[in-house]
């Protein structure tokens, strides 16, 4: 029996198109694809671990090394889902959190699909629940291959570039979104740059994201953040904020 819901959040200050929703899970702890972007903010003191292999930060495990609640309601997700025993219980966790009344969901702002069931859950709620749409950012690209005839048409899914499975991009041809340091970058590889989420949430074209969140100091990606404040790019967002940036 189901005692315990999951927690969905306002969309945040970036996504500008309306009536958001958000959901997510630890950022790292629950990526078991990431490679670029990995970093973990542990779940008790907040402190920020770096993977090996990290290039830049991930912006919402920043999020949660400076928010307890936010921490909270990210591993409050995640267990509840890694106790479902089977499909068809997990997708009933979720069908019976939604909230309904909002006409779009980002799955995963913190976050991945963790496992073939719970990737395959989401198709099914996804598909079940026709009146919303969802979208999400994922480096899980092999659960998103596996199921490829299983993905509705009101979940649009973006591959995100630079975790361990990029191959499968340009394999399967996957709409992917990568992260630049300077528009400059997303001119020379021919990307738009998407600034409130629009291009994921609707677009079936390639994109790219201006780099974000707090950066390891003296890090390249730190250096690029201070050179586009010098230079005026606007990359990170406020609510008071309802203009798109440059």
């Amino acid at each position: 029996m189901i005692t315990e819901l999951l927690k969905f959040q306002i969309g945040n200050a970036k996504l500008l198109l309306g009536n958001i929703r958000t959901f997510s899970l630890p950022s790292g702890h629950s990526c078991p694809s990431a490679d670029e972007c990995m970093s973990k903010a542990d779940r008790v003191t907040g402190i920020i671990i770096d993977g090996i292999d990290m290039l830049f930060r991930c912006f919402s495990a920043t999020d949660e090394a400076r928010s307890t609640n936010a921490r909270n309601a990210r591993w409050h997700n995640f267990n509840l889902l890694r106790q479902c025993k089977s499909l068809d219980e997990m997708v009933m966790l979720i069908k019976m959190s939604l909230p309904c009344s909002y006409g779009v969901i980002r799955v995963h702002v913190a976050g991945d699909y963790f496992n073939q069931m719970y990737f395959d859950a989401w198709c099914i709620v996804a598909r079940d629940t026709p009146n919303i749409h969802f979208y999400s950012y994922t480096k899980s690209l092999n659960y998103w291959i596996t199921s490829l005839d299983k993905i509705p048409s009101n979940l649009n899914l973006t591959a995100s570039v630079g975790g361990r499975q990029d191959k499968l991009i340009q394999e399967y041809n996957l709409k992917y979104a990568q992260v630049v340091f300077h528009p400059s970058e997303a001119d020379k590889l021919g990307l738009r740059i998407d600034h409130d989420d629009s291009l994921a949430m609707y677009g079936s074209e390639s994109f790219a994201l201006l780099l974000h969140g707090t950066q390891a100091a003296n890090s390249a990606a730190s250096k690029a953040k201070s050179k586009m404040q010098r230079e005026g790019i606007k990359f990170s967002y406020s609510k008071k904020d309802k203009a798109l940036a440059r």
